[in-house]
């Protein structure tokens, strides 16, 4: 199983009102109380908008993604910004990188899209092979309780995004709570047009997975991770309510 399919259309409307600022705020602040911890990565990096942050801190900060239309925007994005990083272009299960790293992360919820539990932890234990003795790694997930904040069970919207070349893309979801109420998934059908005329079409099957804190506290100690701390989505030194997100951090003995 792998996440969910990052095609050309969903990769170029990727960042489209996407506001990362109180997220990343809180993630550099949380790397620097650690350390400053170096070199990093951010896995499930798409198009790079996240690293970015740590970039202009001076970190020297790798990206991987399973996507290679995500990381071509991520390519572009580091030429624009006068920035270079090592990109890799693979599957968090299969993952063999060529060094060893002393912080990983996985910011908005994205760890979640592994959505199958078996190979969620497989993917936590191959983090752990690639963290360096010492090493961190910070992620966040939603707990069941945030289901809410998702569409309806059959519930079907629709967007619509006009682009700089003259292109628009119509999109229609389709939501849907499976596996009884711990994923939620969306079904999308992207439709590019130009001057009304459809030139492509791609699916986008959305699916993420939500999680206890107490679930996935077990699932990263079964990884070899220790020293796991929790704090409320976005906030240092708060513990997290019913219906909040929660990161995690985590350290390799």
């Amino acid at each position: 199983m792998k996440p969910s399919y990052y095609g050309p259309l969903r990769a170029q409307g990727y960042d489209i009102g996407t506001d990362v600022s109180e997220i990343m705020a809180f993630y550099v602040d949380h790397w620097k109380r650690l350390g400053r911890p170096a070199p990093l990565i951010e896995l499930m990096c798409g198009t790079g908008l996240n690293m970015v942050w740590y970039l202009r801190e001076g970190a020297e900060c790798d990206g991987l993604d399973a996507s290679g239309h995500m990381l071509d925007v991520c390519r572009r994005r580091l030429d624009e910004l006068g920035f270079q990083s090592n990109l890799y272009e693979q599957d968090l299960e299969s993952m063999n990188l060529s060094r060893r790293y002393e912080f990983m992360f996985i910011p908005g919820g994205s760890f979640g899209h592994i959505y199958d539990k078996s190979i969620a932890l497989d993917c936590l234990c191959r983090m752990h092979e690639q963290l360096k003795p010492g090493g961190w790694l910070v992620l966040d997930v939603r707990p069941p309780a945030y289901m809410t904040h998702f569409g309806k069970d059959d519930e079907v919207d629709y967007d619509l995004d006009e682009y700089e070349d003259g292109a628009t893309i119509f999109t229609a979801g389709y939501w849907q709570h499976i596996e009884q109420g711990r994923v939620i998934r969306k079904w999308n059908k992207k439709e590019r047009f130009v001057n009304d005329v459809l030139q492509e079409t791609e699916v986008f099957d959305y699916r993420e997975r939500m999680y206890e804190e107490t679930e996935l506290r077990g699932m990263l100690e079964q990884a070899g991770f220790n020293e796991i701390q929790v704090t409320k989505a976005y906030e240092q030194d708060t513990m997290p309510s019913e219906g909040d997100g929660i990161v995690f951090t985590s350290r390799k003995a």
